[in-house]
């Protein structure tokens, strides 16, 4: 199935760059259907922070790289579903992986919260002290370098994204999107930032 009219609408705006709004208009009415199916996909018993974190990481990339989307092939819709699952997929294995590795990166301080599966694939090949000399290289600005301290404590929680982005005054639906996104867009940039640190000096990633 083709793109709807309205899917053709927003891709245009978003390969065109030059609408500021077209990407967050198209992942507030996409997100929450996108989430559903892909939790369809992948069973009601998967893990719905990573089924949420997968449909982000879809959105992202088609940002990211619109023109990889054919709107004469598929829906855009079913294109992210497609994009997210496989996304899903991928953080699941990498969970079991480490799972069965039975390792952490994480400072001991830390140890009781589970660590964020997005980044577990790292484990092993950094020291407490590398990971962070690479952060505050990588996030010199405070608001994105506090993001990362929530993430790799595991916060889930929108509600401390929202307060250390000071969205306190937009509707708490838009509070609630803004802060995913930027969860999603400092966790993925964590994730290849140590992976590209990695790659430089030998590791693997």
């Amino acid at each position: 199935m083709q793109a709807t009219p309205q899917e053709y609408q927003f891709h245009q705006r978003l390969c065109a760059r030059d609408d500021p709004i077209a990407f967050a208009e198209l992942a507030e009415c996409l997100y929450d259907a996108l989430v559903q199916d892909v939790r369809k996909r992948a069973g009601y018993q998967a893990d719905p922070v990573l089924v949420e974190e997968a449909v982000g990481e879809a959105l992202l990339d088609y940002h990211d790289k619109p023109e990889r989307y054919d709107p004469g092939r598929m829906s855009l819709h079913g294109y992210l579903v497609m994009s997210a699952y496989r996304d899903f997929q991928n953080a699941w294995a990498r969970e079991h992986r480490v799972q069965a590795r039975q390792v952490s990166v994480f400072d001991p301080a830390f140890r009781e919260n589970e660590p964020l599966g997005s980044l577990e694939s790292l484990d092993g090949r950094l020291q407490t002290e590398e990971m962070w000399a690479i952060i505050d290289e990588s996030f010199p600005d405070p608001i994105e370098r506090g993001i990362v301290e929530l993430i790799i404590n595991h916060v889930r929680s929108p509600e401390a994204y929202i307060q250390l982005l000071h969205l306190g005054d937009l509707p708490g639906d838009e509070q609630i999107r803004q802060a995913k996104l930027a969860h999603y867009r400092i966790a993925r940039r964590l994730r290849r930032n140590l992976t590209q640190w990695l790659s430089r000096t030998g590791g693997e990633a």
